[in-house]
């Protein structure tokens, strides 16, 4: 199973964007079964060969409506799980470095990147505060940065396709 679902079945956040994506996941595919039946009402039963009855289409027009509406929502469907994917993917690698994340949404990305920030010190000081007293900030690690902006594309790329 994934990850990141395993997560969220343990773990929901009502502030995650990532959790509130997959609580859409529910009615989304909610909404299948009746479209199937709309369907099927479209349709018809005409005898075929040898005995056989057959399914007809008998309203084009609202056959194909319906099937436009489906692919839609299957679209939406596809997005979430295009996102899962990637973000258990990221996941997967975190692991194989080594390094251990318990929460496995974008925001535990940024908690594994925090950790993992290269301290700055200035040559004068000897210190991360430069001669004017102020703070230099640590250094992202370029591969926890990597890792973060994958996981921010693939949500808001499935953000944009469900809405």
């Amino acid at each position: 199973m994934s990850a990141v679902r395993d997560y969220y079945k343990d773990h929901r956040s009502w502030n995650d964007d990532l959790h509130r994506l997959l609580d859409r996941e529910p009615s989304l595919l909610a909404q299948l079964p009746a479209l199937r039946a709309r369907a099927l009402g479209t349709c018809g039963a005409v005898a075929g060969k040898s005995g056989v009855i057959e399914l007809m289409v008998a309203d084009p027009a609202a056959w194909d409506a319906i099937a436009k509406e489906q692919a839609t929502l299957q679209e939406k469907l596809d997005a979430i799980s295009r996102a899962v994917a990637e973000i258990d993917a990221i996941f997967a690698e975190i692991e194989a470095a080594g390094i251990d994340c318990t929460e496995k949404t974008p925001g535990g990305i940024v908690g594994v990147d925090m950790s993992r920030r290269i301290p700055v010190t200035d040559p004068d000081t000897g210190t991360n505060v430069d001669r004017f007293g102020r703070k230099i900030p640590s250094q992202h690690n370029p591969q926890t940065l990597e890792w973060m902006q994958r996981a921010e594309k693939a949500l808001k790329e499935a953000q944009a396709t469900v809405g």
